[in-house]
This record gives structure tokens, sequence and C-alpha cells, in this order.
């Protein structure tokens, strides 16, 4: 299993699966409607800066990814982690 290990901020990590999905041919609707999400609330999303896990879920599935998830040592540094993008990963299925 190929993993695509990101520390950027959940904006970029958003970026990133457009890019994959580019990559893979599909445009941003198409990720979109691969996800059962709709292209606005995918812009939205993107203009915020803030997604729900099951939007990041969905989107990393419609790209055949999964998102681990990476215990933290406090309760505090889970929630910074959560708000920083850190606390998971995409992973690439093979």
């Amino acid at each position: 299993m190929r993993k695509l290990k990101l520390s950027e901020s959940i904006t970029d990590k958003l970026e990133n699966l457009l890019t994959l999905a580019k990559a893979q041919g599909f445009s941003q609707k198409e990720l979109a409607a691969r996800a059962g999400i709709s292209e606005v609330g995918l812009s939205q999303a993107k203009a915020r800066g803030d997604l729900k896990v099951s939007t990041l879920e969905a989107l990393a599935n419609a790209l055949d990814m999964t998102i681990e998830f990476k215990p933290r040592r406090s309760h505090d540094a889970a929630v910074t982690a959560i708000r920083e993008g850190r606390f998971f990963e995409l992973v690439r299925e093979p």
C-alpha cells in the first residue's frame, strides 16, 4: 500500500485531492459527483477552507484512497492536529 503522507492544512489536503483527481482525469465537478456531493458544496468547502470528515472521506473514496487517523498523546494535541490537518493522512489503495 503506497501512502501519501501530508502535513498541510485541510485546505492543502483538499487541493491535493483535487490535483490527484485531475491527474486521474477527473474535473472538480466529476470528483464531486463521484463523491456524492454537489459541485457547489465542494466549491464552498474549498473557499471556507473547512471540510467535514465525512466529505473528506467521500472525496478520498472517490479517488480510491482511505483516511487513516493518527492518535496523539493528549486531547489538546489531538485538537490542534485536527485543526491543522495533521491528524490523518490520505492513503492510496493498491
